[in-house]
């Protein structure tokens, strides 16, 4: 009997519904179709011939072919063929074949002005040829010569070492693939002017004790001769009112100022008397010279508060023994505290670590500078909630604490972890009715250089005639940053990666908007790379006449007092300005002012001085002063969230408080004083009660040296004062205490109270 084959049921109908892209120029291309019924077998045909087909899915394919010159003008059937038993092909559809786009060669800059032997970078682009690669020539000569100058295969020009006058050169790029085709830019080369003779005095800025000796250095450059005169103020050599300074730079202060007294010190070159070279000195009593020993207590305690999160028993001695200056000059030399990094979802050990690095690291200016600019460059945990997003922001605010602002303005930029705080990353160029994000770029402005307002020297607003502030920029300005700020992206190798803090963000000009923008007074022209409108928003910004008295006034707020003279402001942002030596931006510079500055300086508070101690510091400062430290272990992170300020979590791009604002029912800024209200107020003196009966391994403290003295009523207010205040506790303070602590049975009582109600206080709730 004869077997029968078996039946095959025969493939669905193959569908072809479209085509994607309509038309394709000549050469390569590649083209994906939308339809039905297709499977791995499916193939796409070009006029009737099979192309390389990938199956994407049952309704799309992608091929690649190539189209030819003869078939430009016309269109080509496009068909879809489901090979196999029973296989069909879909009706065609229609693939335009157009011609090529023309090669154009590029050149940038257009056109450029060069000195004799100096250099220029150009740069080329190639569009409408997949080999973008260029020659290099100069007049026609590829590679250039000695006469007309020279270029590099990479486009770096050279000018001619001499040109009898200004002359005009071709700089020219010619595609490799089409070399009929090049781009030019005209260069004007000019006589080199004559050099400029600049004197430059070391240190720029410096600080030192009545009768002691400072040695300074000059250096000329522009002309052979290194020769200089000194003068102190302005005298040749100084004299014994301001001190005097030897033909060898050697600085003698004079035996005694009545405050602080700040004094330029000039290096004149004597080839060329017109270049000056210049350095701030500041000089202040010696400790102890002249004073008791109470008012050099109060002098570095006072300082402590400032420049670090409180003294310590032996800073405070220390602080007695050397100075101001010299305590400053050890400070800056002194290494960072590591921060480390534990990765993974260990949060809660970066805000341990951050508690114990204030309350504990040698580097104390440093965690306090730190902490300032934190406060002012924000990015806060409630948003990147892992240590790899938040670390990596803390080591760069540390790094540059000391540094220069425009410098850690350029690692913020390019922090990834500032990439995803503020939507940086992947902020591509508008297309199809989107926007560039501007929410990295508007507080870059308002928050990080200029403010809202345009600003006189001394932070004061400038108004118009209507006596109403100028505003510093308007909208149109912030969407101009925003597109110049396009075409970075996580670390990775997309165009779009998705988050990686692995390192610094990458350019990727494709996503970038090359259109010319606007800034404020600085127009960024076409055709710039991603990295070269970045580095033209942060000049523009860095060097606005508003950075210096906007940043100057906070870290005046954060460090010494929050209601600065305008004098004060106008002190520290000429520094901000040039530190001595031509330099904007110097932070240590910036710093050593602020803290030696004479309203800083000044003992005796007047009644609008000082600021509210925030919870961290408050404790800090409290542990501190005891002796005691917050452990690397702890787990009180909570604990100041009650009081509104959870570590590294600051709630808003204004940090923890807004810094504009003011203590209720007054004219006076008190920005510490938007978290603590009633509630803030009984949960820190919940907080001190318990460091002092219950400190466990987070607060190890020791108050035995006041329980043994508790006997002594006298002996114990005269040693909480000293430790605390620094002997500023007014009489009638000192009575209520003694009430108080004559009250308790016992000596352990009378010492928690004599602490604890101190610390509650006024007088030491606010960093006079």
């Amino acid at each position: 009997m004869r077997r029968l084959a078996p039946f095959r049921r025969p493939q669905p109908q193959v569908w072809l519904w479209s085509v994607s892209p309509t038309k394709v120029p000549v050469g390569n291309f590649t083209i994906t179709v939308n339809g039905s019924n297709f499977h791995a077998g499916s193939v796409i045909q070009f006029g009737g011939v099979d192309l390389p087909t990938t199956f994407l899915s049952a309704t799309g394919l992608r091929a690649t072919g190539i189209a030819t010159a003869a078939q430009v003008g016309t269109s080509v059937n496009i068909a879809v063929v489901n090979t196999g038993l029973g296989g069909m092909t879909s009706t065609p559809v229609k693939l335009a074949i157009i011609a090529a786009p023309p090669v154009v060669v590029g050149v940038s800059p257009a056109t450029a002005t060069v000195n004799t032997a100096a250099t220029r970078q150009f740069t080329s682009s190639v569009t409408g040829s997949s080999n973008t690669s260029v020659t290099w020539s100069v007049n026609g000569t590829t590679g250039g010569d000695a006469t007309v100058g020279t270029i590099s295969a990479a486009g770096l020009y050279t000018a001619p070492a001499a040109v009898p006058s200004p002359a005009a050169v071709t700089v020219r790029a010619t595609s490799v693939a089409n070399p009929a085709i090049s781009g030019q830019s005209t260069v004007t080369v000019q006589l080199a002017p004559p050099p400029v003779v600049t004197v430059a005095v070391a240190p720029s800025t410096a600080s030192i004790n009545t009768g002691t000796t400072k040695q300074f250095s000059a250096t000329v450059t522009g002309i052979a001769s290194q020769s200089v005169t000194w003068s102190v103020n302005n005298v040749a050599g100084g004299n014994a009112t301001v001190g005097t300074i030897s033909a060898s730079g050697l600085y003698t202060a004079p035996a005694a100022v009545p405050s602080p007294a700040s004094v330029t010190i000039r290096a004149t070159s004597t080839v060329s008397p017109t270049s000056v070279g210049a350095a701030t000195l500041t000089v202040s009593p010696a400790p102890g010279g002249g004073v008791s020993q109470g008012t050099a207590n109060l002098m570095a305690g006072r300082f402590l508060e400032q420049a670090a999160y409180g003294p310590t028993p032996a800073e405070l001695a220390h602080v007695n023994a050397i100075g101001v200056n010299a305590w400053l000059d050890e400070q800056f030399a002194l290494p960072e505290t590591p921060i480390l990094n534990p990765g993974g979802m260990g949060m809660a050990i970066v805000e341990a670590q951050y508690l114990n690095r204030v309350a504990t690291a040698p580097d104390q200016l440093r965690q306090r500078v730190a902490n300032a600019l934190g406060q002012i460059i924000v990015i806060s945990a409630n948003k990147n909630i892992y240590p790899d997003e938040m670390v990596p922001y803390l080591q760069i605010l540390s790094r540059n604490a000391f540094g220069n602002y425009r410098t850690l303005l350029d690692e913020i930029a390019h922090s990834s972890q500032m990439g995803k705080y503020l939507d940086l990353a992947n902020s591509n160029k508008p297309s199809g009715g989107s926007a560039a994000n501007e929410n990295f770029a508007r507080e870059l402005m308002q928050l990080f250089t200029i403010g809202l307002y345009q600003l006189n020297p001394d932070g004061s607003r400038q108004l118009d005639a209507q006596g109403n502030p100028i505003r510093a920029y308007d909208q149109s300005t912030v969407q101009q940053v925003a597109l110049a700020l396009t075409g970075w992206t996580f670390p990775g190798p997309q165009a779009n990666n998705w988050e990686n803090f692995s390192g610094p963000l990458v350019p990727h000009d494709v996503n970038h908007d090359m259109r010319a923008k606007t800034l404020i007074g600085v127009t960024l022209p076409a055709g710039q790379t991603t990295v070269a409108d970045m580095t033209g928003v942060l000049d523009c910004l860095f060097n606005h006449p508003n950075t210096a008295p906007f940043i100057s006034t906070r870290l005046i707020r954060f460090i010494v007092k929050s209601n600065p003279t305008p004098a004060y402001v106008a002190r520290v942002s000429a520094v901000f300005v040039d530190n001595g030596s031509g330099v904007r931006g110097d932070l240590k510079a910036v710093v050593r002012a602020i803290l030696t500055d004479p309203e800083a300086r000044n003992d005796v508070a007047p009644p609008d001085g000082g600021r509210l101690k925030d919870p961290i510091y408050h404790a800090a400062a409290f542990l501190r002063a005891l002796g005691g430290s917050i452990s690397a272990t702890n787990q009180q992170a909570w604990t100041f969230t009650l009081m509104g300020q959870t570590p590294l979590t600051p709630g808003s791009v204004f940090g923890f408080y807004s810094p504009l604002y003011r203590i209720p029912r007054s004219t006076l800024n008190g920005p510490e004083f938007q978290i603590y209200g009633p509630t803030e107020a009984v949960l820190r003196g919940n907080l001190f009660w318990q460091i002092l009966t219950n400190p466990g391994a987070d607060f190890p403290v020791d108050i035995t040296p006041f329980i043994n003295l508790a006997g002594n009523t006298v002996a114990l207010i005269d040693a909480v004062d000293q430790t605390l205040l620094y002997g500023r506790m007014p009489a009638t303070m000192r009575q209520s205490l003694a009430n108080a602590i004559n009250a308790q049975g016992d000596n352990v009582s009378r010492a928690r109270t004599a602490i604890h109600l101190t610390t509650l206080s006024g007088f030491y709730a606010v960093q006079y």
